[in-house]
């Protein structure tokens, strides 16, 4: 029988969503119903499969259908809340300071929570507060017994051994109002999976019935199945010493990475492997297989941090830079002229706002001018720092 997770891609594959947001729901799923049951022994904590999935792509890209998925299967499940629609963080921290009774009776008093969202920059009302906290509840193994808000303006609150995941997607233009910029190096975004593709999974005109549709309850089944397992994952031999050589060669690497992605990424990829391992069985073994999937599916979100945040800051042509170097990038000779990012991007910058750019760009050493400085080539070393890891295939 396949494993789960493959349950899900080849029920979803005439689906115009890129695979690997289908992959990332159902990986997001598993961690909304194992919640603390399971956790990686660190020593010096706890490793809990929770984690942040953030998708990004242009509208029309179907964002929405891998989260409503991802929220059908964690609803029928029904062992956590879910919280969606729009909230303030503060209204998320009241209810998931109170008990909560689910349809079967059944009574949870711990803070569990699956936060999920088909546009993100709805879901919180903005706060310059929200994502600091969420950043801070994120780190499950930090409060193993109690997380408390304790503001002058409002009770006391408390949530017993907090645990939170959550699901979200968005466009580029509402990224940047869902994360403003003291977010982007704050801790938030490095605790984040950002699934960034550019292009359809397939075309389909959906004017015939596909020949594979999602069955939500037969999905639902697995998940049930893993709910309430509990306890410590183990190694396999091979699996280690895959993870341990990486590792010593990932340390004594020089990130340039003003997110804190790449010094969170070992932990980052655990969980994700923790995830891979419960799509497969129950049996919290960590397999080499298991590392192996999540170096690669982990370190490709690497390539979407850097697409997402290209040009955040606080210049006030910060938006409009991201869209030259996203030009050059995406060009397949990753070069373009002065003319045409002017006719294309008429309306978000002119020539004045250009010329700023190009000259930033240039004394940065990430482009490169022609002589009549008309045309603009994106150097080597530019084009692989923001593309690190990015396949051109759409993996899973």
């Amino acid at each position: 029988m396949a494993r789960w997770l493959d349950q899900i891609l080849n029920s979803t594959r005439e689906n115009e969503a890129p695979s690997r947001f289908f992959y990332w729901a159902a990986l997001t799923s598993i961690s909304a119903v194992v919640k603390k049951n399971v956790y990686l022994e660190r020593f010096y904590y706890k490793l809990y499969p929770n984690i942040y999935t953030f998708i990004v792509a242009k509208s029309g890209m179907k964002k929405g259908i891998p989260v409503n998925l991802a929220k059908a299967l964690v609803s029928k499940v029904n062992n956590t809340r879910i919280i969606s629609g729009r909230n303030s963080v503060q209204a998320i921290v009241r209810d998931l300071s109170k008990a909560f009774s689910t349809e079967e009776g059944l009574v949870i008093k711990d803070a569990h929570g699956f936060l999920v969202s088909g546009e993100l920059a709805s879901f919180l009302i903005k706060d310059p507060d929200a994502l600091t906290i969420l950043t801070d509840i994120y780190d499950t193994h930090s409060y193993e017994k109690e997380w408390t808000n304790s503001l002058k303006q409002s009770d006391r609150e408390k949530l017993k051994s907090p645990c939170l995941c959550m699901l979200g997607a968005t466009n580029e233009i509402h990224f940047n109002d869902a994360v403003p910029p003291n977010a982007i190096g704050g801790g938030f975004i490095a605790r984040t999976f950002i699934i960034y593709a550019d292009e359809r999974g397939t075309v389909n005109p959906l004017t015939e019935k596909p020949t594979h549709i999602v069955d939500v309850d037969s999905l639902a089944e697995y998940l049930n199945t893993i709910k309430d397992v509990k306890g410590v994952f183990n190694w396999s031999d091979d699996a280690k010493d895959l993870y341990e050589n990486w590792y010593y060669k990932y340390v004594m690497e020089t990130h340039n990475d003003p997110t804190g992605t790449m010094e969170r990424m070992p932990d980052q990829i655990l969980k994700a492997a923790m995830l891979i391992s419960l799509s497969e069985s129950p049996n919290l073994i960590l397999s080499k297989r298991n590392i192996e999937e999540a170096l690669s599916v982990a370190l490709e979100c690497v390539a979407g941090v850097k697409q997402v945040t290209m040009g955040a800051g606080k210049s006030a042509l910060a938006y409009q830079t991201k869209l030259v170097l996203r030009e050059l990038i995406e060009r397949p000779d990753h070069k373009t002229t002065r003319a045409k990012l002017l006719m294309k991007y008429w309306g978000e910058l002119d020539s004045f706002d250009l010329d700023r750019i190009i000259e930033t760009l240039l004394s940065a050493g990430a482009i490169e001018i022609t002589n009549d400085r008309k045309t603009y080539i994106l150097k080597k070393g530019t084009l692989e720092m923001y593309t690190q890891y990015k396949t051109k295939k759409d993996k899973t």
